[in-house]
């Protein structure tokens, strides 16, 4: 397939649900302090990969809120880094994105409000990844870091979209899809507090004895748990509605396909995390889930109009 300057908006869609994977993995893995210093790590552009390359007292020298930097991990530290990387060629991707939306700002007005947007939000988000790594991992940071991850994930579905065909009309499906969209936001922004609970009871237990994290949860984690049926049983109509239609499966059918694996392997990484002890790769599969389900109904909503 020959690449066109067309391909940079779904590169950019593409790498900003791999930037909320990184972040989900660095998360699970405890390894956002693995640069302790922020855009550099270690005051370097390429990161050490032992202690002895860093000054003696360097816990200290890369304090954050008087807290001493953690002890040297390499992979803590890489895993960080290559996250950082992501971001940053997002960043470049987004940039370049809204160059080419400037070219065509008047064939695609919304494709160019929509990319300065992004821009902006993009730039907002690496601001706010600086003041995580300067609060020591403060949890509300973090929470709203991965709900603005979340944001620019639709603005650059959006920005994709615009240059496909005439819509489906249906007044029905389109109110449906977007209810499905504002219930799985809610979803998330419950399981964010739910991870703030596990991340603080873990860093109480040194990160040992998973198999009480769960039943020391408040009761967020249950209502998380049955939301989840709900979220469920809503998709569940909206795709067999849609698959009730041939003109309108033929057209959805990436969507809905990408709905249904989402809504299955987030369902089953849930019941593996209650019921198995919080594997920490289980994690990181759940978020990266969660971002699946919400660009495809995301994009199944500008499939249709009312």
């Amino acid at each position: 397939m020959r690449f066109s300057s067309r391909h940079i908006y779904s590169i950019t869609t593409i790498l900003v649900i791999l930037v909320i994977a990184a972040g989900s993995i660095v998360r699970s893995t405890q390894s956002g302090m693995g640069c302790p210093d922020w855009p550099s790590c270690y005051g370097l552009i390429i990161p050490p990969t032992s202690a002895d390359q860093l000054p003696a007292k360097y816990q200290e020298l890369y304090a954050n809120d008087g807290i001493p930097a953690d002890p040297f991990d390499a992979t803590k530290t890489w895993i960080e880094y290559i996250n950082r990387l992501l971001g940053a060629l997002l960043g470049i991707s987004v940039l370049v994105q809204a160059g080419l939306s400037l070219s065509k700002r008047k064939q695609y007005p919304h494709r160019f409000w929509g990319s300065l947007l992004l821009l902006f939000l993009t730039g907002f988000q690496g601001w706010l990844g600086a003041l995580v790594v300067s609060s020591n991992l403060a949890p509300y940071r973090i929470t709203i870091h991965m709900m603005v991850a979340f944001l620019i994930l639709m603005i650059a579905n959006y920005v994709a979209f615009t240059e496909y065909p005439e819509r489906i009309r249906d007044r029905r499906m389109h109110r449906f899809t977007y209810i499905a969209l504002a219930l799985m936001f809610l979803q998330v922004l419950l399981g964010t507090q739910v991870r703030e609970e596990i991340d603080v009871l873990a860093k109480s237990l040194n990160f040992m004895q998973r198999e009480i994290w769960i039943d020391n949860l408040s009761n967020i984690f249950p209502v998380h748990r049955s939301f989840s049926l709900l979220i469920l049983g809503l998709n569940g109509y909206i795709l067999y509605t849609f698959k009730t239609s041939y003109a309108m499966w033929k057209r959805v059918i990436i969507p809905a396909v990408l709905l249904t694996s989402g809504l299955t392997i987030s369902t089953l990484s849930g019941i593996v995390m209650t019921y198995f002890s919080v594997p920490a790769l289980m994690q990181p599969i759940h978020l990266f889930c969660a971002s699946i389900i919400i660009w495809s109904l995301h994009r199944l909503s500008m499939h249709v109009r009312s």
